[in-house]
C-alpha cells in the first residue's frame, strides 16, 4: 500500500465526516468514539460482537414494547368495561320501554342476554340464522355503544352482558 492509498483513505474519511456534520451535528460529538471503533472495523470478530450486542438491545426493546402494548390493552379494556364516575346516567327505563324502542332482532338479542346472563356473537349467529359472525358482532357492538349491553374480553372471545335495569 503506497502513500497515495493512505492519502485517498484520509480524504474519504474527511468527506465522510463532513457528510456526518451536515446530516447530524449531534453525531459529530461522538466522533472520537467512532474513530476508536473504526480502528477495529475490519476485524470480523469485533463486527460479530457489535451485531450480537445490537441484536440483544433490539430484543430488549421489543420486550419493553410488548409490555407497553399489553398494559395499554389492559387499560383500554378497563376503560371500556367499567363505568366511569363522569358518565352521565340516563333516567331509568323499564325493560318494556327499552324493548319497544329496539328492532325485533335487537329485542331477541336483549332477551337472550338477560336470560343467559351473557351472550356472544356465536350465539346470536345461531339464534338469528346469520351466515357469518360479522353481522352478529356488529349488532352486539351497536347495542353496546347504545348502552344496552356491557362488553368484556374473555381470552379471544368477547362476551356481552345484560345491564341490570
Amino acid at each position: 500500500m503506497g502513500s497515495h492509498d493512505s492519502i485517498k483513505e484520509l480524504s474519504d474519511i474527511l468527506k465522510d465526516r463532513e457528510l456526518v456534520k451536515k446530516i447530524s451535528p449531534k453525531f459529530e460529538e461522538l466522533s472520537l468514539e467512532i474513530q476508536e471503533v473504526s480502528k477495529y472495523g475490519k476485524n470480523p470478530v469485533f463486527l460479530a460482537m457489535l451485531l450480537f450486542k445490537l441484536a440483544e438491545e433490539r430484543e430488549k426493546t421489543n420486550k419493553l414494547l410488548e409490555q407497553i402494548f399489553d398494559k395499554y390493552d389492559e387499560i383500554m379494556l378497563r376503560l371500556k368495561t367499567e363505568q366511569t364516575p363522569f358518565a352521565k346516567e340516563s333516567p331509568a327505563q323499564t325493560e318494556s320501554e327499552i324493548s319497544s324502542t329496539l328492532a325485533e332482532q335487537d329485542q331477541i338479542i336483549m332477551h337472550l342476554a338477560r336470560t343467559n346472563g351473557q351472550i356472544t356473537a356465536d350465539i346470536v349467529k345461531a339464534e338469528l340464522g346469520y351466515k357469518g359472525k360479522n353481522a352478529a358482532s356488529q349488532r352486539l357492538n351497536r347495542l353496546f355503544k347504545e348502552g344496552h349491553l356491557r362488553k368484556i374480553q374473555a381470552g379471544r372471545k368477547v362476551l356481552y352482558l345484560a345491564k341490570s335495569i
